[in-house]
C-alpha cells in the first residue's frame, strides 16, 4: 500500500509539473514576424508591436513575468469594478495556460524616489503576472486585444506601464507548494492506513 500512495504522489505531481512548467516549442522568426504583422493590422502602435516582436524572437522557452504599473481613472471605485471584470476573463484565460499573478500590491505612500522620471507618475498599483512560457502570452493576445474584455481595461486605466521580465526568482511559489501539499497528502494517507 505505501509504494502505491507514493508512486500516486508522484503521479500527480509529475502531471502538475507537465502542466505548470514543462518548456514549450520556442517560437520561431517567423512566427515573430507573423504577429508583427497581425498587431500593425490591429492598430497595435508601432514601437509596441516591435518590441513584442523582438522579445517573441527572443524566446528562451522558459517562463516570465509581465510587470505592471497601474493607474486608475476616476472615479476609482468605477474603474476598480471594471479592472476586477476585465481581471475575470483574462485570469481565467490565463490559469488555463498555468499563468497566474506573482505578486500584486496598491499604494501606501507618496513616492519615495524619482531619478530622471516624472515627480507625477503617481502609480496606485502594481502587478507581476506569470506566464508559463512567451508562446503562451503570444497567443493570449490576440483573444484579448480588441476583445471586450479588453476594453475595460481601457475604460479603467488612466496610465499603464507593463514590461515582460524573464529569468525571474521568487522564493516558494506553486512549484515547491504542490511539492509540499502533494507530500502531505501522501504522509497523511499512509498514517492512516
Amino acid at each position: 500500500m505505501t509504494l502505491t500512495i507514493w508512486a500516486t504522489a508522484a503521479l500527480f505531481y509529475a502531471l502538475f509539473w507537465l502542466w505548470y512548467a514543462r518548456p514549450r516549442r520556442k517560437i520561431t522568426p517567423q512566427e515573430a514576424d507573423d504577429f508583427l504583422a497581425w498587431a500593425s493590422a490591429q492598430g497595435v502602435e508601432p514601437e509596441r508591436a516591435q518590441g513584442l516582436r523582438d522579445f517573441f524572437a527572443k524566446d528562451d522557452g522558459r517562463d516570465c513575468v509581465m510587470i505592471n504599473l497601474i493607474t486608475l481613472k476616476k472615479p476609482v471605485r468605477e474603474s476598480s469594478a471594471k479592472l476586477a471584470a476585465y481581471q475575470k476573463v483574462f485570469l481565467g484565460q490565463l490559469l488555463r495556460k498555468a499563468g497566474h499573478p506573482v505578486m500584486t500590491a496598491l499604494r501606501s505612500g507618496t513616492n519615495v524616489e524619482h531619478i530622471n522620471c516624472e515627480h507625477n507618475s503617481d502609480w496606485a498599483a502594481m502587478a507581476a503576472i506569470r506566464y508559463r512560457s512567451r508562446r503562451d502570452l503570444l497567443e493570449i493576445l490576440p483573444a484579448t486585444f480588441g476583445s471586450d474584455h479588453h476594453q475595460l481595461k481601457l475604460d479603467a486605466m488612466a496610465s499603464t506601464i507593463a514590461f515582460p521580465a524573464s529569468k525571474w526568482f521568487i522564493a516558494g511559489g506553486p512549484k515547491l507548494a504542490v511539492a509540499l501539499a502533494i507530500l502531505l497528502l501522501a504522509c497523511a494517507a499512509e498514517l492512516l492506513i
